[in-house]
Parts: C-alpha cells; structure tokens; sequence
C-alpha cells in the first residue's frame, strides 16, 4: 500500500505516522508536512511515551506482516486516537486481507473500512466516537493476522528497554516499555513484568530496581565492524565478543511470519546470490534484484516470498561484512526453508549461526540442490535447525534458563495407534518409540483384539515410554474405536497414528514446529512418496505442495491440539472416511488446516485390507517419478527400522537403495 494511499485516508490537521521496517531510501519521507509527524519506531527509545495528538489521528505504517507484528510489542508507547489507520505496504498474494479481531470493549467503533492494493498490501481505517489506545487497535490488527485466537506468547513477561529492542519479543502486546535506567513498577507496587531486556550502548545507565531479572544486549548499532575501527574500538570489541560467539545474543526470528510457509517444490528459477549494497542486503540473479532486506537483517514474510522461485541462494558473500545483520538474516532465509550453500563461512558467523546450520549450508553440492526432492530434503533439515536455534520460541527459553527461570514444560504428544493387526504391531510401537525431540506417550487402542495376546505383549516389552492400552470390541465403528483411544489421552496434543505406514524418526517434532509457526488448529502432511507392495515400485506423486493451509491431508499424519478434538466432537462413528469427517468438522467450526513437508512419511499400500480403497492404477497416473522396490526419502532413515520384511507375503527384506534381497 503506497504512502499517497495513507496519505488520502488521513484526514485534514495534524496527525502522527508511525513506520516501522522502511529500508533507507523508501520513500516514507514522503509522508512529512502539512501537518504530520512522522515517527521511526526502530529508532524510537522503548522509555518514550508519544503525547496523544490533538487531531486524534494516528496512523501506523509497516512495510510487512513481519514488521507491524514488531510493533505490536510497541503498543504501550502508542498514544490515544479516535481516527486510526494501519496499513501493510508490501504482503504476499498468498496471504489475505487482514482484518482484526473486534473485541467486545470496541462499542464505540462508528466505522470501518478496509482495501487492499494491487501489490498485496492493505490498510485498514476505523473511526471512533471516543479516542481508544492506538496500541489497542494495532494488536487487535496482529490477532487477525494470526487468525483471531489467542497465541502463546514466550515467557517470562518481558519488559523492553532502549532502540530495536522490540527485535526480541515480536508479536507480543503485553510487552511493557520502560527506560533504560528503571525501576519498573506500576501504582499499587504491581509489578508488569518478570524480565526486563535492554538493548544497551556503551554508556548505558546501570538499572536501579531490584525486583526484577535484568538481561542487557547490545545495541545493533554497537556491532558494525566500523565501529570496531572507531576511537575506542577494542574496548567494544571486548564488550561485543559474547555476541560474535552465542546465538542467545542474536535477535531471533519471528517464526509466525518468518517460516516454510509456501515454499516451492519446483522452483522456475536458478541459483541467487547474497550481496551487500550499502547499509542493505539483497539476493540478485542475473543482476536482478529479488529482495532487498531491512539493514538490521530481520528477513520479512514479503521478503521471503521474493525469493520463493530460486533454487538456492549462494551465501559466501557474507565473508565481506558483518556481524550480527548477516547471522540473523542466514537464520531467518534458513528458518524459512531457503536452500543456502556456501564453500566456507567466517568463524564468527559460525557461532553465532550454530554448529548444525554451519555443517548442513557448508556440505550441500549444488547437484544436490539441482534435484527437486533432494532440495526439499536439504531444506527441510536446514529449516529445523534454523528453527530450532534461532526462533523467538527457542530464543526465549534459553533467555529464560540463562536468567534462572524455569522454560514453560515442552507440550506432550499423544500418539493414537487404533489395530486389529497384531501381526503389524511390533513395527509400528518400534517406529513410535524412535521419535526424537518430543515428549510423547503411547495410546495403543486394541480394535477387537486382546491385550493378553503374545504379539500385544511382544510389541510392548522394549517400548521405554509411557503406555494406556485400551481395548474396544471388534464390532464398534472405527471412529468410535479412535475416540475410545483419544479419551485416554493425556497430552495436550493428539497424533493419528497407521500401523502400516513409514514415518521418520523427526515425524512428531516437525509437526509441532508446523504447528507452532503456522498457528493453526490441525498439522498433517500428503503423502508424497508411496510403495506400492503389489507391484514393488515406490511412486512420488503430484500434487503435494507442502507448507500451506489445505484440506487434503493423510489420514496417518493428523495432529491437532486436544481441545480442537473435543470441540468438533472428535471423530464421526464411521467405519470408513473418519479423517475426512474429522477434517470437515473443523473447517465447518472454523478451524484452520495446515499441511508441512510429507517427507517424514511414506504410505504403504497392499493389495487388500484398506479403509481407504484406491486401485494401484491411480497411484501410477499421478504419479511424476517413480523407483522399482522401496525408495524412502532420507527423512524416513529406513536403515533404521526393523521388520520389514513382515510387509511382503514373500519375506523379502526391503533396504533403503530400493534393492529388494530375499531372505
């Protein structure tokens, strides 16, 4: 949305335009005279309150989703307004219009209007009857960004303190700023918050309270090589040196904007480049500029949608500048899913970026990344290390631990295996039990079977995990079957488990990720990748463009919270298409579907015995590459499963080459 858009939907008299996010030369400056202030909330000191302006308009202009998230956390320096405007100047077309989440407090709301612009962006303007908090607006805008539902926010409560220190809590309005100096208090003797993090200069005051954990980072600006060459320049490089050497002083990557969200499976175009252009880096391909990212390194949910169609990007050029605005912009292309390769990257950048980043962006061959499913492999690995580091959910409980704070509990998952085939069971508990980097616990729901049988027992003996066995009479639906299983669940999510399918040893943790930076109710993957027992040959089939919202997902990979299946009233009592209802029933209540990467899995079908009945010919017609024998991704680590051979009636033994050997 451009700034004459903003500007005719400001009235006449004085007003006051915040922006957030502007690279240097855009042209935001445009905005300036007849009567309207324009404010820089990167540069503006958390301590400051801005007066409330006599017109009562106040407008807030953000360049992307990424930065008005940012300055949701500055909510509380906005001051009250009756006229209020935000807009988005740059969105991606896969992203819709924005509109906020109402809330009941909003009586004297007298209009609204909302429009969108032929780039994505959009603005919304709303008058009221009496003046509200500009902030109070601004974060319901951000609610509706995220769907309108409550989001879990890090802990502890945080308070902010000095410039740019918004870049370490994005998206949270409950964020109280206060000065660099302190105390923190309230009337009363309430305390706002736990934490305070301050982004300090070398000169920073020393902070007076007593009542709360301080932590200090240093101020963005303190960490440009010229500075280091500067009067005075080895006793900041002294002071700086945690920063080049700890990813905990790296601001994180907001992940709810910053993610795999539309990536591309079969890019049209070649390999970018990473380069700098004064205070601004980009990524260009064949002199053609795609992105041109923010001089602090926060890559934006626009940016990234720029380079979407690029096989990879070549990021050696960061050898030639730094710190720490080339290490966050790496961690947020490579929490985005961006393939990076580089032959070497500086010491410096390497730990901060972390060990596992390094490894993953320094061995990649570009015959690699040349193969659309080996990239996506690549860029599956590289986004969960990436994430894992580098997001403000991981950041803020290594801040938490660091400042003596117990971390909120890591959510527990319980996984649903409904069977009546003993004969499958060992390898599917097997595969349970291999899961990593989650907390998880076992509901085997025994479908006409008894829990006495030597197979149920078997199966169990070396599970090391917790385990409810819960037995349902032969005769009851499928569905019904499930919901008897679930209703013993602990966890506060919920995952459909396939006795017969292939899943990956990191096939639960990706799906809390996905279901962390997309926010939505129900996480599952398609199957991409499909063996065929009948005939031995493993297909991949069209169609599978992961990292979006879709209503077509496996019915093996479901995971959703536990409250979201209580509230459609988990599954119908059907003997087949369960998923299908389950899936419908949260679409009609609402609720948002997501489906990530599906190679962590691999469906396996047979001749007979499935609920959902497809011939072998409808695998072969969509499919766009096939392999004879069993073919896994990577992801699925098939070496490392036992029993294969019970899944061919002539007792082969299948092997990740895709070599069949009889045994």
């Amino acid at each position: 949305m451009t700034t004459e858009a903003v500007r005719n939907a400001l009235p006449p008299g004085p007003k006051l335009v915040a922006v957030i996010g502007f690279l240097p030369d855009d042209e935001v400056s445009d905005l300036e005279g007849a009567g309207i202030e324009v404010i820089d909330l990167d540069q503006l000191d958390m301590g400051a309150i801005l007066d409330d302006p006599p017109s009562g308009v106040v407008a807030v202009m953000a360049r992307t989703a990424t930065d008005l998230r940012r300055a949701a956390s500055l909510a509380g320096m906005l001051p009250h307004a009756k006229h209020l405007v935000i807009s988005v100047a740059q969105s991606p077309a896969r992203r819709p219009l924005v509109l906020p989440a109402i809330p009941p407090s909003w009586h004297t709301l007298r209009s609204f209007e909302a429009r969108r612009g032929a780039n994505g962006g959009w603005l919304l303007v709303a008058r009221f009857a009496r003046s509200i908090p500009a902030g109070e607006f601004l974060a319901a805008t951000v609610r509706g960004l995220e769907g309108a539902r409550i989001q879990p926010v890090p802990t502890p409560r945080t308070a902010l303190a000095g410039v740019g220190a918004a870049h370490w809590r994005p998206g949270d309005p409950g964020v109280t700023p206060t000065t660099q100096a302190g105390p923190l208090t309230e009337p009363d003797q309430f305390l706002p918050a736990d934490l305070v993090l301050r982004t300090t200069k070398a000169e920073s005051a020393a902070w007076s309270g007593e009542r709360v954990t301080v932590v200090d980072r240093p101020e963005q600006d303190r960490t440009h090589w010229a500075r280091f060459g500067a009067v005075g320049g080895m006793e900041q490089v002294r002071s700086i040196l945690p920063s080049l050497s700890d990813p905990d002083f790296v601001p994180p990557v907001d992940e709810r904007t910053v993610n795999p969200a539309g990536f591309i499976g079969i890019p049209e175009l070649g390999i970018g480049t990473l380069c700098r252009t004064g205070d601004c880096w980009s990524v260009e391909i064949d002199r053609r500029n795609m992105a041109r990212f923010h001089p602090s390194g926060a890559a934006t949910d626009a940016d990234i949608a720029a380079l979407r169609q690029l096989r990879a990007v070549d990021i050696r050029g960061i050898r030639h500048t730094g710190p720490l605005s080339a290490v966050r912009l790496i961690a947020g292309l490579a929490a985005a899913g961006v393939p990076l390769f580089a032959t070497h990257v500086p010491t410096w950048a390497g730990a901060a970026l972390g060990r596992e980043i390094i490894d993953l962006v320094t061995n990649v061959r570009q015959e690699e990344l040349a193969d659309d499913l080996s990239r996506e492999e690549y860029s599956v690995k590289l986004r969960r290390a990436a994430l894992r580091a580098h997001s403000s959910h991981e950041r803020w409980r290594d801040i938490a631990r660091t400042a003596g704070f117990v971390p909120s509990s890591r959510p527990k998952i319980s996984v649903v295996l409904c069977t009546r085939r003993t004969g499958f069971l060992e390898f599917a508990v097997s595969q349970i039990a291999r899961q990593r980097d989650v907390e998880l616990e076992l509901v085997l729901t025994l479908h006409g079977v008894a829990a006495e049988q030597p197979a149920v027992k078997s199966a169990l003996a070396a599970f090391d995990k917790p385990v409810t066995v819960v037995e349902v009479p032969g005769d009851v639906p499928f569905g019904l079957a499930l919901n008897r299983g679930i209703a013993h669940a602990s966890g506060q999510y919920v995952a459909k488990w396939d006795d017969d399918d292939w899943y990956g040893p990191e096939f639960l943790s990706d799906m809390l990720l996905a279901h962390t930076y997309s926010g939505a109710d129900l996480v599952g993957c398609l199957s991409q990748l499909v063996y065929l027992e009948q005939i031995d040959l493993t297909v991949l089939r069209r169609g599978g463009e992961s990292e979006r919202e879709s209503r077509y997902i496996s019915g093996g990979t479901l995971v959703m919270h536990r409250h979201v299946f209580d509230a459609v009233g988990g599954f119908r009592p059907l003997r087949r298409h369960v998923d299908s209802g389950l899936l419908r029933a949260i679409e009609a209540a609402g609720g948002r579907i997501y489906r990530t990467h599906g190679l962590g899995y691999m469906l396996h079908r047979r001749a007979t015995d499935h609920t959902w009945v497809q011939p072998v010919t409808k695998f072969l017609r969509a499919s766009t590459r096939q392999w004879k024998g069993f073919r896994p991704s990577g992801l699925v680590e098939a070496d490392d499963i036992k029993d294969l051979a019970s899944f061919r009636a002539d007792g082969g033994t299948f092997r990740a080459d895709g070599v069949t050997k009889n045994a």
